[in-house]
């Protein structure tokens, strides 16, 4: 089952698109990435059109309706699911060092004191992907 995931912002959103390929396996990352809004609406249609996925989510926080309202119009074709997006901030946090371990004496900090060196709404947009498999 591949999914895509839009954490929508104000005026950024993070976009991730990930696949199941087995039962009780992680996730598969195929794409992330952060862009402005407008550049969203001109990438999208291209995306979706490339990795097909079964499944399209957004974060229902920030600037949710008015982008679900454009992606509707877009992409009349894809059926759009909102996603909770409660606690995405500190699990994208989490994440975002799975995939970009800290290095030198940043790994000497408690992970409490971590913060990403750039944004990670990309991640959080992976952790609505995670939530929405785990159901």
């Amino acid at each position: 089952m591949r999914y895509l995931a839009i954490d929508p912002g104000t005026h950024k959103a993070g976009i991730a698109i990930a696949e199941t390929v087995a039962p009780n396996k992680p996730l598969q990352l195929l794409f992330r990435a952060i862009m402005p809004i407008d550049e969203l609406m001109t990438q999208l249609p291209s995306l979706v059109s490339t990795y097909r996925p079964d499944v399209c989510l957004v974060g229902a926080g920030t600037g949710s309706q008015r982008l679900l309202d454009t992606l509707k119009t877009t992409l009349p074709e894809v059926a759009w699911q909102v996603v909770e997006e409660r606690n995405t901030t500190m699990e994208a946090r989490a994440l975002y060092f799975q995939y970009c371990p800290p290095r030198w004496w940043q790994r000497l900090l408690p992970k409490g004191f971590r913060v990403p060196p750039e944004p990670y709404d990309d991640f959080a947009a992976l952790v609505l992907i995670q939530r929405a498999v785990r159901g």
